[in-house]
């Protein structure tokens, strides 16, 4: 029988019970990134090395494309080394 591992506590906590259990993939990086162009036309700058990303490098999420971005808004990316994608997950807030 399988023995599943219970995961609790608040959203960061079970991110890392979650890489605990999976490991790490060195395929797919999260970090934030800044609007340089807002939507439809979406362009962002990666905060890492500085990449500018054009709306075709990008596959956005669904929330975000109800935002009003501007440029300077903090947004996270996913980014998959395999297929050369970017995902914009959500914007960043503080």
């Amino acid at each position: 029988m399988d023995k599943r591992m219970k995961i609790e506590g608040s959203a960061a906590s079970k991110m890392i019970q979650l890489m605990r259990k999976h490991g790490h993939n060195r395929d797919v990086s999260i970090e934030l990134a800044t609007v340089v162009t807002p939507l439809p036309e979406l362009s962002v700058q990666l905060g890492s090395d500085g990449l500018l990303l054009e709306r075709e490098d990008l596959v956005i999420a669904g929330i975000v494309a109800t935002y009003s971005l501007a440029p300077g808004d903090q947004v996270i990316v996913i980014g998959d080394d395999d297929s050369q994608f970017y995902y914009v997950i959500d914007k960043a807030v503080e």
